[in-house]
């Protein structure tokens, strides 16, 4: 079915709020993993200050011991760190390892200030309870690494929305194109039968105008059925109104109109079967009755054996009524039944694969209603209608 700008909205609409909030679950994912390597990089680092503690106050060695004992632990972690030592003037000394700086203490300051904001500096000696000796550090390549991935995650989610509303829109145009290419198709098959009988009638008036009353009358009902055509069109692309009328009538009318379309050497039976003939409904009897034709006229062509029937069933259930189109056709191909609303699908030579297409929209999109395939094998096909009595 052709969907309109609001159906193709609320799709972009839904796309874009599921890639954002899958995203958002990635990015928390990330983040507790983050928190995660963070917490273990402490204990970590907590481990190397407490060996560092324990030889300070066991063995009285110097912050050289730290780099060059624990240096081969602390290159194999791959943590950045930098060993701060209060001298007694106020000042500090730096030692840095897995970090390159220039002579300049301003960027080491910067340096230790930006690490003590994610991880909590590390006393190794303190007097008097003011930290001597601190243990500053920053988050491993790791952990810089895996710090990337959201903005990679959300960099990827906009490139995927954008292909995906690029597709859409691509998928509409075209489905809007092979509507419109239908519908011309379909205006110029409907609109040819009765021109091609009033160029008859005209040329009939010129031999013979002795019956043109006869004529008359039948010119007559060729512009109604115009007229007919010329609504049915102009529906399909406005809102239309409303209107209660009965049903079985309706339906009456189209399985009478087909039965008088059938060759005369045609077995083919077309039946109904309803119990209220005062089934009333609230739509638009046009549009309603050129989708019953479409379905017949659907059954009519399936129909290959002598024997072809075809059955309209028609069954109240409370406010709704439910509809059936039973024939004993070639039925669809299983590979074919996904296929078969979509708008330029057709199996006929000459097919132009407008008719149920135009056919749901008239059910489903104008009338709120549910159109289905039932069944369909190579014994009976059933398309099932199903509307509301009293839709508005």
């Amino acid at each position: 079915m052709v969907r309109n700008h609001k159906d193709i909205n609320k799709i972009k609409f839904g796309i874009f709020f599921t890639v954002i909030i899958l995203a958002f679950i990635f990015f928390l994912i990330n983040s507790f993993i983050i928190n995660q390597l963070r917490d273990e990089l402490n204990n970590q680092v907590r481990t190397i200050a407490n060996i560092y503690h324990e030889k300070l106050t066991t063995e009285n060695v110097d912050s050289q011991y730290l780099l060059d004992t624990l240096l081969p632990l602390i290159n194999e972690l791959k943590i950045p760190m930098i060993i701060s030592t209060k001298k007694n003037d106020g000042t500090y000394t730096y030692q840095h390892l897995n970090l390159k700086f220039n002579n300049n203490n301003n960027n080491i300051e910067d340096t230790v200030y930006r690490m003590d904001k994610n991880n909590n500096p590390l006393t190794v000696m303190e007097i008097d309870k003011i930290p001597i000796i601190r243990i500053h550090y920053g988050d491993s390549v790791l952990i810089k690494n895996i710090r990337w991935i959201p903005f990679v995650e959300f960099g990827f989610a906009f490139i995927v929305l954008v292909f995906m509303f690029l597709g859409i829109n691509l998928i509409w145009s075209n489905e809007k194109n092979s509507v419109y290419i239908g519908m011309a198709k379909e205006t110029a098959h409907q609109l040819g039968t009765p021109i091609s009988s009033l160029m008859g009638w005209v040329g009939l008036l010129e031999e013979n105008p002795k019956d043109k009353e006869k004529i008359y009358n039948s010119m007559k009902h060729d512009l109604r059925k115009l007229e007919n055509i010329s609504d049915r069109f102009n529906k399909i692309g406005s809102i239309p109104k409303f209107s209660q009328f009965n049903l079985i009538e309706s339906i009456t009318d189209v399985i009478e109109y087909y039965k008088s379309k059938l060759p005369k050497s045609s077995k083919t039976v077309i039946d109904f079967d309803f119990s209220d003939h005062n089934l009333n409904i609230n739509g638009d009897k046009i549009l309603l009755s050129w989708a019953f034709e479409n379905l017949i006229k659907n059954s009519i062509d399936s129909i290959k054996s002598e024997n072809g029937k075809i059955l309209i069933s028609i069954k109240k259930d409370k406010d709704r009524v439910i509809i059936l189109f039973i024939d004993n056709g070639l039925g669809i191909a299983r590979d074919n039944k996904n296929q078969i609303f979509k708008p330029g699908f057709s199996t006929k030579n000459k097919g132009w694969g407008i008719g149920l297409n135009l056919t749901r929209r008239i059910i489903e999109y104008i009338h709120k209603g549910k159109i289905k395939l039932n069944k369909s094998d190579q014994y009976q096909t059933i398309f099932e209608i199903n509307l509301d009595l009293s839709v508005s």
